[in-house]
């Protein structure tokens, strides 16, 4: 399930590379066409990518929460909940071998 995450993450990341440098591509192009001046393109260019940016954020949001949503309906245990249930099985083992201690030392005196 991750894999599909993983890769879908680096498509992403992939099409964000191949995107800035065929933007750039573009508005040289119209810098040299005379189209735009070079101030512009570059506004425009980088009004551009911050909007890129802000919706790829949104997208790692909206896919975090997805995540954790399906995670949650699919009742899997968090790595911190087992940690603490690891705890509390140590701490009731110590003290049943402090219970059983005593019993022990009464058969070995028989």
């Amino acid at each position: 399930m991750f894999e599909i995450f993983k890769k879908s993450l680096f498509a992403g990341l992939g099409l964000a590379v191949v995107t800035k440098t065929k933007l750039e591509s573009v508005l040289e192009k119209l810098v040299e066409e005379g189209k735009m001046s070079r101030d512009e393109a570059e506004k425009m260019g980088q009004d551009l990518l911050e909007s890129g940016e802000k919706q790829w954020t949104d997208f790692e949001t909206r896919l975090q929460e997805t995540v954790k949503g399906f995670l949650k309906n699919m009742d899997i245990s968090k790595a911190s909940d087992m940690k603490k249930l690891e705890k509390k099985v140590k701490a009731l083992d110590m003290r049943l071998k402090a219970l059983e201690e005593p019993q022990e030392k009464k058969s070995d005196k028989k």
